[in-house]
């Protein structure tokens, strides 16, 4: 074996694992079945899970561009710890749209030996552990054409490009060749490896509206099948024969019970630690090829494991009921935890351990929370993107919290020795890493000493925080604009004269402005005032939710901003409405803001991802300063303005 010159400097090891999304079964059993084999040896584990919110939500949904950056960051704050080792399942984590490629994935990661799960690398100073999907999923449609004498065989493939995936649907299609059995174009398609694949099995049942059976690339996929067949009339396993691959927890639950290939997680589990401690001697181990196993139940169409259907019935029921119990807990744990964040003046010092206090009564013994120098829009950066120091404002451990102000916190650099890295008395209780962001901005990272199985939890209150974050940062904004303002003996309270949520003026803040700039100009000044509002507001709001409502006005509020000329006053009047003003010179007219605001709006409409288009109606009023005490009747000129122009928008907004 070849050595890497790699032993530990530590007491104990300190390996860091890092899968895809956690709402995945596999990701779970993956993660979970490693957890427990590493803390048997006293290896110290960082646990980074991610989460795919674009395949999760479904294509039909709108998510952030932001959010797959989001996502890969979480992989790289592993540079501020001090690894030994770093374990990468990497078909789980490059199963997204668009994904980063493994070397590019690796280079901003620690520079320590490396195992990656479900493909295969000749990266220097790593090896692998793969199973066998070829041989797997080849047992399996062999099986069905076999034992059944299925002909019309349609096959639910994984995402283009990941390795496991590709072998599946490779062996399908040997499969079928060996047996004769042509495979057209149409009756394979590709879904995500997610249980949210309707569209791609609608189009396969579109072509083949009776099949003999459906060969899906996971389980989670086939629980999906099994949906979309009852909505048919077609019951799995009598009229259409189904199977998965992965056999996760569920498969034995579903009804009828899923035939699936079994990967054996223990075993890999068993060979990641057998890889590390040969690491940690200064060996480089050889790859791991492991075989996986045909699982036959009834899905298939075979007559064996019914007689305990009813008791697995009643034990997956039990199952959703606690699950469906503890979410409804947990969401209402997150929203008074975020209550108790949000104070009026609070400080830096305050919200951390008020917070380091809230994560101390769920059970989390150690935890620490550092932020990026400032916050990052990530639509600005690469898909892997953190500077290369962050900086610790909260500390708790054991009972014991330290907190940090922004010129006080203690600042970790990237690839040396961090200060959360070593832990003098680990447990078998994994730290999981999760990032802090809100919407595009990223603020840093969460760090906590939690059971594998409380991910999802701690992820919810992971974006509690995030949003936490953000109030802190507009509240401690908001702070210093105050003292700035009486500073400069201008007794005006920022709150009541602002627009929480765009950041505009409110209507009293913006007349205001508007009068101080004519009364400033030349007697011969001319000025154009501008309502607005938004195009079917009420629409977006009844199918998008507030969310999409707020969104669609903080979006026409940065359109507004970014054509007016610098300077013009500009308020949001109340709902969907805006008031703004700008003084007219031989560029700047009635004519040219109109153009410019359907102009603004067709770019960011072709640009911004969401499910609705953010349009205005605008309407104009033209007068001279000598006319300014008559302001409230050019608006309403310019309000009858409006009203012509509403005439003129599109029928429906969404896209």
């Amino acid at each position: 074996m070849e050595s890497t010159g790699r032993p530990t400097a530590h007491d104990h090891p300190i390996v860091g694992l890092m899968t895809g999304s956690f709402h995945t079964d596999y990701s779970r059993t993956i993660a979970q079945s490693i957890t427990d084999y590493l803390g048997k040896e006293n290896i110290e584990l960082f646990l980074f899970q991610g989460l795919d919110a674009a395949r999760f939500l479904n294509a039909e949904c709108s998510v952030d561009d932001g959010f797959d950056s989001h996502y890969y960051s979480l992989f790289e704050y592993s540079k501020f710890l001090d690894l030994d080792a770093l374990v990468i399942s990497f078909g789980t984590i490059s199963a997204i749209p668009d994904p980063v490629p493994l070397e590019k994935f690796v280079s901003r990661l620690p520079k320590v030996p490396i195992i990656l799960l479900e493909d295969e690398t000749k990266l220097p100073n790593s090896t692998f552990i793969t199973i066998d999907n070829y041989v797997g999923m080849k047992s399996c449609v062999d099986h069905l054409i076999e034992e059944h004498k299925y002909k019309n065989i349609l096959f639910l493939a994984g995402p283009k490009g990941i390795h496991d995936a590709e072998m599946r649907k490779k062996a399908y299609l040997d499969s079928m060749k060996a047996h004769g059995l042509e495979v057209k174009p149409d009756m394979l398609v590709h879904g995500n490896f997610t249980d949210h694949v309707e569209p791609a099995l609608e189009k396969l049942l579109a072509a083949y509206p009776h099949p003999d059976a459906i060969v899906c690339a996971n389980d989670e996929m086939a629980e999906c099948t099994y949906r979309v067949l009852r909505a048919h009339g077609l019951q799995p396993g009598k009229d259409v024969g189904v199977t998965g691959f992965d056999d996760n927890g569920a498969a034995v639950y579903m009804d009828p019970p899923l035939t699936s290939v079994r990967q054996n997680c223990e075993k890999v589990a068993s060979e990641v630690v057998r890889i590390v401690k040969s690491y940690l001697r200064g060996e480089h181990p050889e790859p791991v090829y492991l075989p996986a196993e045909l699982v036959l139940r009834n899905s298939c169409g075979c007559d064996g494991d019914n007689e305990n259907t009813v008791i697995r019935k009643q034990k997956r029921a039990q199952m959703d009921r606690r699950k469906i119990k503890q979410l409804m807990n947990e969401n209402m744990i997150c929203s008074l935890m975020l209550r108790n964040l949000l104070k009026e003046d609070i400080s830096v010092h305050d919200f951390f351990h008020n917070l380091a206090r809230v994560l101390g009564s769920f059970g989390t013994e150690k935890s620490v929370i550092a932020l990026l120098p400032e916050p990052l829009d990530v639509t600005k950066c690469d898909k892997l993107f953190l500077p290369d120091e962050i900086k610790v404002h909260m500390l708790m451990s054991d009972g014991q919290i330290e907190t940090f102000s922004r010129k006080e916190a203690p600042t970790l650099l990237a690839y040396e020795k961090g200060a959360y890295s070593h832990d003098p008395h680990p447990n078998n209780t994994p730290k999981a890493v999760f990032p802090l962001f809100y919407g595009n901005i990223h603020y840093g990272v969460f760090i906590a000493s939690i059971k594998q199985a409380d991910m999802i939890f701690f992820y919810s209150l992971s974006l509690e925080i995030g949003t936490g974050l953000r109030y802190l940062f507009m509240a401690l904004a908001e702070q210093e604009a105050r003292k700035a303002l009486e500073e400069k003996n201008q007794i005006l309270d920022f709150s009541a004269t602002h627009d929480l949520l765009t950041g505009l003026l409110n209507r009293a803040g913006v007349m205001n402005k508007v009068y101080n700039l004519i009364r400033g100009e030349a007697e011969n000044a001319r000025f154009t005032v501008i309502v607005a509002d938004i195009d079917h507001l009420k629409q977006i709001n009844d199918t998008f939710g507030h969310s999409g409502g707020d969104k669609s006005i903080e979006s026409a509020a940065k359109i507004l901003r970014g054509v007016l000329p610098a300077h013009s006053p500009i308020g949001r009047a109340g709902g969907d409405e805006f008031i703004a003003l700008f003084k007219c010179d031989d560029t700047h007219d009635e004519a040219w803001f109109k153009s410019a605001i359907k102009e603004a709006s067709a770019r960011f409409n072709a640009e911004s991802g969401l499910p609705f288009y953010v349009e205005l109606s605008v309407g104009c009023a033209v007068f001279n300063k000598a006319e300014a005490s008559e302001i409230p009747a050019f608006i309403k000129t310019a309000d009858v303005d409006l009203y012509k122009a509403k005439k003129l928008r599109r029928q429906s907004v969404i896209k």
